[in-house]
């Protein structure tokens, strides 16, 4: 069978029912946007803006042409089951470079045989391991999903020290680059926006470990709050510092459960 790449949102409900429908299991069909090619029992994998290839399905009936929308054609997708975390745009461009659709990812797509089953193959690993390649280059294109993967995996249980000692580095990046992606451009304690943007055109904020890893506190995602310079300077210098501590925690910890 075919392997077919397709679009979906977040704010149209997609990705609600996407999540919902993998929680259902079995006989849950919605009408989806498809290649006209497709035939029954092809397999589609959905990518979601944000978040990458979010979830593969099944087509279960034959194409129609869309009325609502011009030489486009829909047909009903089941058997849902999410891949978590979602495959990034940067891991899918450097595990299947010859997918031309991941430079430009706008439409769906119906790649070679080959290609597809390159595709697979990372959907694969990324079920089995729930992992991704750890480098400071993956860090950096890595999506939220895949930051909070890597910000919370226990480096303390890997018995090499070499290795160890490397992913305990990478994992320090992780768990910076997940706050300030997180934190989305806003200040986590005052809400503020971002003071500026960096060269890069990305909102400038600062990671700050509520508790320090000096005096032994955790370095993980729940203990590390993102903030603007003025809060950072305030977290460390105020005269209410110990006030400021506990009310860092208390917010992390409501935003982490929103996570």
């Amino acid at each position: 069978m075919a392997l077919h790449i397709v679009q979906g949102g977040v704010e149209n409900g997609d990705k609600r029912w996407l999540e919902r429908s993998a929680r259902r299991g079995r006989g849950n069909a919605q009408d989806w946007v498809v290649p006209k090619s497709v035939v029954v029992g092809d397999e589609v994998v959905i990518y979601i803006g944000g978040y990458g290839l979010f979830a593969t399905a099944r087509i279960t009936n034959a194409p129609k042409r869309r009325k609502s929308w011009k030489n486009r054609y829909g047909a009903e997708i089941a058997l849902v089951r999410l891949i978590r975390p979602p495959i990034s745009l940067g891991a899918l461009r450097r595990s299947v470079p010859k997918l031309t659709w991941a430079i430009y990812p706008r439409s769906i797509t119906t790649p070679a045989s080959a290609v597809a089953a390159q595709v697979r193959e990372l959907i694969r690993n990324r079920r089995k391991f729930r992992g991704m390649e750890l480098d400071e280059r993956a860090l950096e294109n890595a999506n939220l999903d895949e930051l909070r993967r890597v910000a919370v995996s226990k480096s303390r249980l890997i018995t090499d020290t070499r290795r160890r000692s490397v992913i305990t580095r990478l994992r320090a990046i992780a768990i910076k680059n997940y706050v300030l992606r997180r934190a989305a451009g806003k200040c986590e304690f005052c809400e503020a926006a971002a003071p500026f943007r960096t060269v890069d055109g990305e909102p400038y904020l600062e990671s700050h470990h509520i508790t320090r890893l000096a005096d032994e506190g955790p370095d993980h995602p729940a203990h590390v709050i993102g903030v603007c310079p003025n809060c950072h300077r305030r977290a460390h210098f105020s005269d209410a510092v110990a006030r400021i501590r506990v009310q860092m925690k208390k917010r992390v910890a409501a935003i982490e459960r929103r996570m």
